[in-house]
């Protein structure tokens, strides 16, 4: 499968697990569609599996109205970390008890930092929960959620075995035609140093997949992970082994014909307040939108595949996608830029 995604996507992470959070985002997402933009980004954990049912209701919606838009739309969500239904009327502990520990689908010892498991039998879990929340029968893409974590507590070795036994989880669901590619998403894994215990190695992320039942034809085809104008590493830290030498992720994914999308390119708004981003001539035809040149300096990198911003608010929306009807960067002058915030 192939991807023909917008370059800017829409996240749905922040903000409260209330009713009034879902109809900004609901209003949000369906102004980002009919502005151009097809990438939906959530995961099973964000706001208390709130964010992927307001996802679904938009994309039931979208459907309603424009029959057959489901196949241009890229639906993207998460599992990994332990999730919360914010509507099951129970406590976070008595969910994950009731949901996960009685059913014998974990066991307390099957959890990292009391947060995190990548035990086939939950991983299967949280795609069969996705699906549901969703209102699909299939997930676009599906990503393992921060698998770094598990490096904290388990060997470099354990983990990449326990890496593909997720994998082999997910090329089922391919097979049957439920998921179309997988992933990893990421926050610290492929920004660390090299002698980093917990830095991924795509090379070895792409070997466990390789020992799946799929083999050389698996369908790990996509990451994401942070780069913003704060969080650079991706663009310039050399930490990936290409070939007998070290290059950046971007440089590595792009190599290997391997998607990269980036979240957190705003920092939560914290890119907002950086009057640097002002002194580039380059992005002088973005006027006076903090958010759009940091946007399309992100967007303009190469390797990169789409830009994920959190938005929930349908006026962020109108003002960020104007960037879909302006040319990127030359990639050369957004890696220039970038260089300049080190």
């Amino acid at each position: 499968m192939s991807l023909q995604v917008s370059t800017i996507g829409i996240g749905t992470y922040l903000g409260r697990e209330d009713d009034v959070t879902d109809a900004s985002y609901f209003d949000a997402i369906i102004e980002a569609v009919a502005l151009g933009c097809n990438v939906i980004d959530t995961a099973l954990n964000y706001r208390g599996m709130k964010s992927e049912k307001v996802v679904g209701r938009a994309v039931w919606s979208l459907s309603e109205k424009h029959p057959g838009i489901h196949e241009k739309l890229v639906m993207a969500t998460k599992g990994g970390f332990i999730p919360w239904d914010s509507e099951s009327g129970e406590s976070p502990e008595k969910f994950f008890r009731s949901r996960f520990l009685k059913s014998g689908i974990l066991k307390e010892a099957d959890v990292i930092q009391g947060c995190h498991s990548l035990k086939p039998e939950y991983i299967h879990e949280c795609v069969l929960m996705s699906l549901k929340n969703l209102g699909v029968e299939y997930i676009d893409i599906y990503y393992v959620h921060n698998p770094e974590l598990q490096l904290s507590e388990v060997s470099s070795d354990e983990f990449y075995r326990r890496l593909s036994m997720a994998f082999e989880v997910l090329e089922g669901f391919v097979r049957e035609g439920r998921i179309r590619m997988y992933g990893t998403a990421t926050w610290d894994g492929y920004r660390l140093d090299i002698d980093n215990p917990c830095r991924l190695s795509l090379k070895r992320v792409l070997q466990a997949a390789e020992a799946t039942s799929a083999g050389s034809r698996h369908n790990f085809r996509i990451i994401q992970l942070p780069i913003n104008i704060y969080m650079p590493e991706p663009a310039l830290k050399q930490n990936q082994e290409l070939d007998e030498k070290w290059v950046t992720i971007l440089e590595a994914a792009e190599a290997v014909g391997i998607y990269v999308m980036t979240s957190a390119t705003l920092l939560q708004r914290r890119a907002l307040k950086e009057s640097k981003l002002f002194t580039f001539k380059a992005l002088d035809n973005l006027g006076g939108s903090a958010a759009c040149r940091a946007i399309q300096v992100i967007r303009s990198l190469r390797g990169v595949t789409t830009s994920l911003v959190g938005m929930k608010n349908v006026k962020h929306v109108q003002e960020n996608l104007q960037l879909l009807k302006v040319p990127k960067l030359d990639p050369e002058e957004a890696h220039q830029i970038m260089a300049e915030f080190v």
